[in-house]
């Protein structure tokens, strides 16, 4: 119990660093033969959350958790940690098919970035669908004659709560970005370091609690909305209650509203709503492009059943779908994954996010994957590893 509180008052500064649990089969309740099998990633807030959900409602089912390096399920998905080969490695490791009479498998829906459904059925044999978004819905996904989610279970939010939770991340996250410079700072001026790391939390959780009611696009322009407020409320107090010099509320004005700036372009990037490039993030400027080839769309539902955000209706008189929502595409990538005819024509493959923190976790990723250096000829030829991680060092 002691673990899981502090588990869960490191997730609430550091989902920036990845907190895996153990991959495998997990027993919730007492399953049988003609329990539902379901899978999700090895975040161990997740697997906590499942479980417990699970428990609460009564639902006895086999959890296969997969290896996804610690990273929550459409983070994993998207960085390519949670994928097809994900699955089918997982399915076979956990042996869970010797456990059950039936072959349905239940995928969290914001996997669909990274698991081909159709290539998952043909490799494996089971008959995978995508679940709920929430796992709260699943009771109710579970007591269904034909497993269907509806609109509203395959619709991601981002409530006051979760946007709490991220502006306390995003703060952490910027702290990395500031330390050095805060702490050269701060040899010269007395107090700058403790102040701005003040500054910096208020800004983040102010920034995401307001983000829906900021003026401008999310990105660069709510940054500086923000930012137009509280160096406003902040040179009023400095000047009439702190009676503060001008130089310095100046400069701390200035400091403000330069962090604002870097906040609320950083934003999207801890949000499940936003997901942009540069030129969005810096000028509101849409770039993601998504149209379905109609004379090649079959009419499936998959695209619609994996968007997480409602880009696509169906077109009563063809029966085929096409984009209606451009601005809430987040160019995640699930539709184009799993259409089944390859219909789905973008100007992405895996996403398009430019923001600061994806920017240095694909750095970090980049440099854990760079090429090792040239061995040197060998006589003997060596035996080819079986890439299962223990033989190779790869635990993808």
């Amino acid at each position: 119990m002691i673990r899981g509180l502090l588990e869960d008052l490191w997730l609430l500064f550091g989902r920036m660093f990845p907190l895996p649990t153990t991959p495998g089969l997990r027993e919730v309740g007492r399953p049988d033969r003609s329990s539902p099998v379901l899978v999700t990633c090895n975040f161990s807030l997740t697997v906590r959350k499942v479980i417990r959900t699970l428990e609460r409602d009564g639902i006895d089912a086999w959890l296969v958790v997969a290896p996804t390096r610690g990273i929550n399920v459409w983070c994993a998905a998207g960085g390519g940690h949670f994928t097809t080969d994900t699955v089918v490695s997982i399915l076979e490791t956990s042996a869970v098919a010797e456990r059950v009479d039936h072959r349905r498998l239940i995928l969290p829906q914001l996997a669909a970035t990274g698991i081909n459904i159709w290539s998952l059925k043909e490799r494996t044999g089971w008959k995978p669908r995508f679940g709920p978004l929430r796992i709260d819905d699943l009771a109710s996904y579970l007591e269904r004659d034909k497993p269907l989610t509806t609109p509203a279970e395959r619709r991601v939010h981002f409530p006051l709560q979760d946007r709490l939770v991220m502006g306390t991340n995003l703060a952490f996250a910027s702290l990395v970005f500031f330390v050095l410079p805060i702490a050269v700072a701060s040899i010269w001026l007395s107090g700058f370091w403790w102040r701005s790391i003040l500054l910096i939390f208020l800004l983040a959780v102010l920034g995401s609690l307001l983000v829906f009611r900021l003026p401008g696009k999310p990105g660069l322009q709510k940054g500086l909305s923000l930012g137009a407020i509280v160096v406003t409320v902040f040179v009023v107090v400095a000047q009439v209650w702190w009676e503060m010099s001008s130089s310095s509320t100046i400069a701390w004005g200035g400091w403000i509203l330069f962090l604002t700036a870097y906040l609320g372009y950083d934003l999207p990037s801890w949000s499940p709503l936003w997901r942009a490039d540069v030129k969005e993030l810096l000028f509101g400027k849409r770039h993601t492009q998504i149209e379905i080839t109609q004379d090649r769309c079959t009419g499936c539902h998959l695209c619609d059943v994996v968007c997480p955000v409602d880009v696509f209706e169906r077109n009563g008189e063809t029966g085929k779908y096409f984009v209606a929502h451009l601005d809430a595409c987040q160019a995640c990538g699930a539709c184009v994954e799993n259409c089944p005819a390859d219909a789905i024509v973008t100007n992405f493959s895996s996403g398009v996010c430019s923001c600061p923190t994806c920017t240095v976790i694909k750095g970090v990723g980049a440099l854990e994957a760079r090429p090792p250096a040239a061995a040197a000829p060998i006589t003997d030829a060596a035996p080819p590893t079986c890439g299962c991680g223990s033989c190779s060092g790869d635990p993808s």
